[in-house]
């Protein structure tokens, strides 16, 4: 008995030892455990903040991006503000007026509402003038962390569409119509709509501040924006194809009245906003592309191609560095010589062409009766008179040609329809000796734009030489026209007493008009953005003659008010209007800017971040500032 008693009081003490040992072996695996547990929640919570830093970096570089689009949109000037010594700016070769009080563009600026997020920016605007693209690099920081990105901005004008108007009705000027001009969508009397025809194809998003009005087998192959959903028959219960999506409603987008700030661009004596001045002529200039880079300039009337303006007195004077300007836009003797100026296309550049000046202190204008002598033509002092046959006489001391061969031999110039005979206009109305029209033909190589004061005249196919490289505008402040002349076979005879029958040229016999250079199916083709801002584009004597062919515009039009092309009764020429793509992220070189616009992003990228947290630049592996 006492043996088992002492056997069961061992085995007691083993078994409290064994139990001992088995908690102490649990109790350390717990602690281990726990150990582990905050030690992983530790790093866990010291991760989540990074993340969370590295998060809010990029949000604070949005919020950056999104400030200086804001400014841009309130201010289309503020593309000149900036900080030269930021590297980002500094390595484009970036000029700037100021910082405008901005302090993002040198140091971090605080997010609006944040506590822990700040942003700063540094803008590229060497292509601003030559492409409408500003390159902004936004670097974001939040705690430790910093991120950068780099966008291009372009603005979201008329440039973004293949086809513009603000009124879809034609200019009464042009039309010869009393009517009111107003949009179709408002009540009341107004002008009627000019509708796409049932052969139109357009091969773009199209935009209106009026309504589009088209035929049943119009085809819109891209999207179309206007003042509201709905695109008008023009034939009853159908309004076209729409294979880009159904109409929206989009707001107002304006128009600038005038294009004479474009003019500012050939001034020598502002080299910060104007550091690379283009070319300034005067009075009727013709241009004929060449085909290999270069063009021939006719411009008799031009005095100074580059001015300068002297602020106490407003006077215009020339450039004072003569041999710079020769160099770039022609000497003044070729200029004003019958071979005219053979130069390049203006490197990323724009030709003004302006009104011959009436005051007498700028440096282009003409005493009154003196005209050019080097040029064999006598300019304002030649009248054209058309015989019944067609043939032309000229008559000494009467104001009519324009100087530059308009209007054509043979050429009869259409007044409008008038009962059974068509009207004879005035010559000089149509093609002054004094306005800064253009004309402009051949094959275009480079990247510039052609502004006028007064109309500019396609007088034959203006296509590029490469599709990818070359770039044109051309804006017309009154018009953009497609230069196709009329003349007159038959002119009614009336009866003059004491005279008897005599030939009337006043006006021409429907059945003797017809079009002086073109025949039935001829076609057209002309690459570039065209812009006329108070005024239209249209085709010259698009009401008579046979059905031409097709009129095809590779680029983009924006106009005033809606210029017609054909008629539905069988004259001018069939639409088909391509829109070219590369306008989305890039325009021609000092092309016409809307009157306010808001700047999108075309193209956006991370990059390494190009700041420390501290402000100080990153740097790369050889200790350069990024």
């Amino acid at each position: 008995m006492n043996r088992i008693s002492a056997f069961l009081s061992r085995a007691d003490r083993e078994e409290r030892g064994m139990i001992l040992g088995n908690v102490l072996i649990f109790g350390t695996v717990m602690m281990l455990l726990v150990a582990t547990m905050i030690a992983v929640s530790t790093s866990g919570a010291v991760k989540s903040a990074t993340d969370r830093n590295f998060q809010n970096a990029m949000t604070a570089a949005y919020a950056g991006l999104a400030d200086y689009q804001s400014k841009l949109s309130n201010d289309n000037g503020y593309a000149l503000f900036g900080n030269a010594a930021a590297q980002f700016s500094k390595d484009s070769g970036s000029s700037f007026s100021g910082q405008n009080g901005n302090g993002a563009f040198s140091a971090w600026t605080k997010v609006i509402g944040s506590t822990d997020q700040w942003y700063r920016y540094e803008v590229d605007n060497s292509n601003y003038s030559a492409k409408g693209v500003l390159k902004v690099r936004v670097s974001g920081k939040s705690g430790s962390s910093v991120r950068s990105l780099v966008a291009n901005l372009k603005g979201d004008g008329f440039i973004n569409y293949l086809y513009f108007t603000n009124y879809e009705s034609s200019n009464p000027a042009i039309s010869g119509s009393s009517c009111t001009t107003a949009y179709q969508w408002q009540s009341g009397s107004k002008c009627p709509a000019v509708q796409f025809a049932s052969t139109d194809i357009l091969n773009g998003p199209i935009r209106t501040n009026d309504v589009f009005t088209a035929a049943c087998s119009t085809v819109f192959n891209g999207s179309v924006e206007q003042h509201d959903t709905s695109v008008r028959s023009s034939s009853g219960g159908c309004s076209g194809t729409f294979n880009g999506g159904a109409a929206t409603a989009v707001p107002y987008l304006g128009l600038p009245a005038l294009n004479s700030n474009m003019s500012q661009e050939t001034r020598a004596d502002l080299p910060t906003t104007v550091p690379r001045p283009g070319c300034l002529y005067t009075g009727p200039t013709r241009v004929a592309f060449l085909g290999n880079g270069k063009m021939t300039v006719w411009s008799p009337w031009t005095k100074a191609t580059q001015i300068q303006v002297v602020a106490s007195t407003g006077e215009v004077q020339a450039a004072s560095d003569a041999a710079k300007s020769a160099a770039l836009c022609g000497t003044v003797s070729d200029l004003q010589s019958a071979a005219g100026a053979t130069i390049p296309t203006l490197p990323s550049n724009l030709m003004y062409v302006q009104d011959i000046p009436s005051a007498s202190s700028n440096v282009n204008s003409w005493a009154t009766n003196t005209y050019p002598s080097k040029y064999t033509n006598t300019y304002c002092t030649t009248a054209v008179t058309v015989k019944s046959n067609g043939s032309v006489t000229t008559t000494s001391n009467q104001p009519f040609s324009n100087g530059q061969g308009f209007p054509a031999a043979g050429e009869w110039i259409n007044g409008g329809a008038s009962g059974s005979s068509y009207q004879t206009g005035s010559a000089s109305d149509a093609y002054s000796c004094s306005a800064g029209d253009v004309f402009v033909s051949g094959a275009f190589s480079g990247a510039m734009t052609i502004a006028s004061s007064g109309t500019i005249w396609v007088t034959g196919d203006v296509t590029y030489v490469s599709a990818t490289d070359d770039i044109l505008g051309l804006v017309g402040q009154n018009a953009v026209e497609v230069y196709n002349p009329a003349r007159c076979t038959s002119y009614p005879t009336v009866y003059q007493r004491g005279v008897g029958y005599v030939t009337d040229t006043t006006r021409c016999n429907q059945n003797g008009v017809g079009l002086l250079n073109r025949s039935a199916g001829n076609s057209l083709t002309i690459s570039a953005a065209i812009a006329s801002n108070a005024g239209t584009f249209l085709n010259q004597d698009y009401d008579i003659g046979p059905k031409l062919g097709v009129l095809k515009v590779i680029g983009s039009i924006a106009q005033n008010w809606r210029g017609p092309v054909a008629t539905t009764g069988g004259t001018g020429f069939s639409k088909n209007y391509v829109y070219d793509q590369r306008l989305l992220t890039t325009a021609p070189p000092k092309f016409l800017q809307p009157v306010s616009t808001s700047y999108g992003v075309t193209t956006q990228v991370e990059v390494q971040a190009a700041f420390k947290p501290d402000g100080s630049c990153a740097t790369t592996s050889t200790g350069a500032c990024r």
